[in-house]
């Protein structure tokens, strides 16, 4: 900018949600696989390797499920939205 200042564009303005605002207060990352298996993520992992700007939709491979999937769909969900049944099973793989 002409000011010298750095302007940043909203994650959520424009395009797929970042990983970093996974980790905003009250908020969660969930992995879903076809199979119906959810399970919360810890994005730490990624975040330590320098992905927080990366798209959720850019990690999704980058997970593995119990069943076998090598590919899991990513959103984040506020606490509210947590779900009520058993979770668990599906892990961060690199």
């Amino acid at each position: 900018m002409a000011d010298g200042m750095m302007h940043q564009a909203l994650d959520l303005a424009f395009g797929e949600p970042r990983l970093a605002r996974a980790t905003a207060a009250r908020r969660s990352l969930w992995a879903l696989c076809g199979c119906g298996r959810e399970a919360m993520v810890d994005p730490r992992p990624w975040l330590a390797q320098g992905l927080g700007r990366q798209n959720l939709d850019e990690l999704e491979d980058r997970l593995r499920c119990l069943c076998g999937a090598r590919h899991a769909r990513l959103e984040i969900r506020g606490l509210a939205e947590a779900p009520a049944g058993l979770t668990g099973g599906i892990w961060v793989f690199r």
